[in-house]
């Protein structure tokens, strides 16, 4: 009976000891136990990089608890975008708890990020909000991603002017040439050139400076070319070739290649057909042939004949109702050779007014050369000889009726001395 008293005694003096092991193992262990999950995003992946515009990103978020024995619950991981860059779908994704031990698939979140058409390369911010709970207590961890927006340039191109709007042979045209970068990058150092192949672009703006121009900018470039005077009408080649550097410094070409029509037209040589030479001084009538050498019919034509030192007229104007190309035809005029005209060619013209078959006007001028003879001496004397005949009558009469005068008053005095 004494023993079993003595080892409750034992026992029961023993139990302190045990409470104070205990408690003094908690107090150790305390540091080494979390009081809060922690969770991190450890890592995020890129569908493609950089991203041009109008393709979609997928974005993937690895998110890891980093306590062991404290899980994370009720979490939500939510992006947010600014333009170029939009969220397809849901901007946040949910999952019920996140644990250390979890699979790594358990922390993975995939958002769709869909690129604007009309983005411009650049760097552009996406923002992650990562919440969540323990104990109805809330937290959150916040990061921010950089997207890199590529891309390279691209153009169009497109005739915005011609001046004049149709182009006939024997015209000089300015045409202009607007460029589009339709591509997401700026551009530097842009030069454009054109060449063809039977009309000439004038050499000296043949190759041009543009300068830099941003993403969906436009610029221009003109040029002057001339379609010559025997040009068959026709679609004739105008190629223009655009030569850039881009933003990583690369060099870069766009070919474009427009048409330019030649449209027929009439056109005319005039000549000289009598078979005398004009006098100086004196009006005489003349013959002359008009030839359409061109390519399209002339209608409701005017002719008249350029008043041009030494040569003047009455101002005719002759009319043709139709001139087909490679027809001829004859005119005659009234023309006065200017008394102080030298000797020779000289230098005339005829000014034409008609229409082509769809009733557009034109004007048009055709040089040539009429013979000019000055007159001798004794053409001259010729010429003022009916007025010297004229004169010496004259003055014959006047004489005659003078000795006449004189006889009859002689006559009177004698028959009065009788």
């Amino acid at each position: 009976m004494k023993t079993t008293n003595l080892e409750n005694q034992n026992r029961f003096s023993a139990t302190p000891f045990i409470l104070m092991a205990f408690a003094l193992l908690l107090i150790v262990a305390a540091p080494f136990a979390s009081v809060n999950p922690k969770l991190q995003l450890q890592s995020s992946s890129l569908s493609e990089s950089p991203v041009q515009p109008g393709h979609t990103l997928a974005l993937t978020l690895h998110i890891k608890s980093l306590e062991s024995d404290n899980c994370a619950d009720r979490v939500a991981v939510q992006l947010a975008v600014a333009y170029p860059l939009s969220i397809q779908g849901s901007d946040t994704q949910y999952v019920s708890s996140l644990c250390y031990a979890d699979p790594d698939a358990n922390g993975t979140f995939t958002f769709l990020l869909p690129v604007d058409n009309l983005a411009q390369t650049g760097t552009y911010s996406v923002s992650v909000l990562t919440t969540y709970e323990k104990r109805f207590t809330k937290f959150s961890e916040s990061n921010t991603l950089s997207i890199r927006v590529g891309g390279s340039p691209s153009f169009t191109a497109g005739v915005s002017s011609s001046n004049p709007v149709d182009i006939y042979a024997g015209d000089d045209a300015q045409v202009s040439v607007t460029f589009q970068n339709t591509g997401p990058s700026t551009v530097q150092s842009a030069r454009a050139s054109a060449t063809s192949s039977g009309i000439e672009v004038k050499w000296a703006g043949a190759d041009q400076t543009i300068g830099s121009f941003a993403p969906r900018a436009s610029a221009t470039a003109t040029f002057t070319i001339e379609a010559a005077k025997n040009l068959a009408p026709g679609n004739y080649p105008l190629d223009v070739q655009l030569n850039y550097v881009s933003e990583d410094m690369q060099n870069g070409t766009s070919n474009f290649h427009f048409i330019v029509p030649i449209k027929p037209k009439a056109d005319f040589s005039a000549q000289f057909s009598s078979t005398t030479q004009l006098h100086a001084g004196a009006p005489q009538e003349v013959n002359m042939t008009i030839t359409n050498t061109g390519t399209e019919e002339a209608r409701k034509l005017k002719v008249r004949i350029r008043p041009l030192f030494p040569f003047s007229t009455d101002g005719t104007v002759r009319y043709v109702e139709s001139l087909l190309p490679g027809q001829s035809v004859n005119l005659t005029y009234v023309v006065t050779v200017d008394k102080d005209a030298t000797a020779g060619s000289q230098l005339t013209g005829l000014l034409m007014d008609f229409e082509d078959p769809q009733g557009k006007k034109f004007s048009d001028s055709a040089d040539f050369a009429m013979p000019v003879r000055v007159a001798t001496f004794e053409e001259n004397i010729q010429q003022y000889l009916l007025f010297i005949y004229i004169g010496v009558a004259v003055v014959a009469l006047i004489i005659l009726r003078k000795i006449a005068s004189i006889v009859g008053g002689m006559m009177k005095k004698k028959d009065s001395k009788k």
